[in-house]
């Protein structure tokens, strides 16, 4: 298993054990098979839970950070994710460096646009001696894949993104015009030129989201949106897809969540994760330094939402009733960014601290670890459902990194 770093039988005695106690093991040496780990009672146990960031007492030297890949030039990773549909596929999601240049209508200069532009790397047969590094650059991204914070994959061939910015146009254009995006994972359609007439390789966009931070795939082509400029969780249902660089977008629903109660932090991605089978939706509330979850089944209809419809979807109204429910209050993490759900647990990073922090469903804190990496490296992270190990993304360096577990 690539996780498990076995380093030799330095392995601290444990505390506990009295005067003439049988003590069953000393390092990691003595144990093995279904029982690995050498715990604190000097008893052979199976790894416990959350021990992707690490059994020992959370200081940097209790993992390995293996770098295992970093982006070609200078820029962001925000977001990763592995395609459900294809073995050993990983998607990294990228943007470039904020920039002070103008990009404005009459004032648009090379740089302060293009750094408005996301894009992917996919690295296909990941963590093989065969794997192949593949980065696609939509033809439009400097509008469907503006700024992009977040993710993720639906059950049906497509994903999706965000962009954290106001606008899809010119950054002056009085228009609050962004929105989530609906893209193809098959690499022979993202991020090639459509057919003259069409505009770039996205399959749907709904212009209704400003400043989103984060998405979670709920079923078909609906995905729950952290809007971030109104502190909202929006249900958006894209409908049927428009097909490659088309713009009829009328069959969309949006429905408005909590209105009011999220709170974002610029640059900082607020990633969240939706439980199929509970129905619970994890959200790192990033600006209120605070994880909350949301019973999707909750709510009623409520009023239409009065802001301009642009796509001229007929349903777009706020749901009223439904309550977020404080996991993580306030006070254990400052700025919770990445969030993934494996087993029963529930990891957390903290850009503000550079820690990972494990916990159960219920957000009792089972461990944290100090990764050394320090403020505004830690963004999106994930369980490798190929070696179960936790990978994390350095958002400021643009690197990828997997924690090796030292028993």
């Amino acid at each position: 298993m690539k996780g498990l770093a076995l380093l030799g039988a330095s392995m601290m005695l444990a505390v506990g054990c009295g005067e003439g106690s049988q003590a069953e093991c000393e390092s990691f040496s003595d144990c093995g098979g279904e029982t690995p780990w050498c715990a604190p009672e000097q008893t052979c146990e199976a790894l416990p839970p959350g021990h992707q960031i690490g059994v020992g007492d959370g200081s940097p030297g209790t993992v390995i950070l293996e770098e295992v890949y970093a982006t070609e030039r200078s820029m962001e990773l925000t977001d990763l994710a592995f395609n459900p549909a294809e073995e050993n596929e990983l998607w990294l999601l990228r943007r470039e460096h904020p920039s002070d240049e103008p990009c404005e209508e009459g004032n648009a200069t090379a740089a302060g646009c293009g750094a408005l532009e996301g894009s992917t790397t996919t690295i296909k047969n990941f963590g093989t001696a065969d794997e192949e590094v593949i980065v696609k650059v939509d033809p439009n991204a400097w509008h469907f894949m503006r700024r992009p914070p977040a993710m993720a994959f639906g059950d049906n061939g497509f994903w999706a993104t965000v962009g954290e910015e106001r606008t899809a146009n010119f950054l002056d254009g009085q228009a609050d015009f962004m929105g989530p995006v609906l893209w193809s994972a098959d690499l022979t359609i993202h991020g090639e030129e459509p057919p003259p007439g069409l505009n770039g390789s996205h399959f749907d966009m709904l212009h209704n989201a400003p400043y989103g931070m984060g998405i979670a795939h709920e079923v078909d082509n609906v995905y729950w949106v952290f809007n971030g400029m109104y502190g909202s969780l929006d249900r958006t249902d894209f409908g049927e897809d428009h097909g490659v660089g088309e713009s009829d977008h009328t069959d969309g629903k949006v429905l408005r969540y909590v209105n009011g109660e999220l709170s974002r932090v610029e640059g900082v991605p607020s990633h969240m994760k939706l439980d199929k089978e509970t129905r619970l939706l994890y959200v790192a509330d990033t600006g209120n330094s605070r994880i909350v979850r949301l019973n999707i089944d909750a709510g009623d209809l409520g009023a239409p939402i009065t802001l301009p419809n642009y796509d001229g979807i007929s349903v777009y109204d706020h749901m009223d009733g439904a309550q977020l429910e404080d996991i993580v209050p306030a006070g254990l993490l400052e700025q919770p960014s990445g969030l993934a759900l494996h087993e029963g647990v529930m990891f957390v990073s903290d850009q503000a601290t550079g820690k990972l922090h494990a916990f159960t469903l219920d957000g009792e804190h089972l461990r944290e670890l100090d990764t050394g990496l320090g403020a505004g490296a830690l963004a999106g992270i994930v369980i490798s459902p190929v070696d179960g190990s936790l990978y994390l993304v350095h958002q400021r360096e643009g690197k990828l990194y997997r924690v090796d577990v030292i028993l």
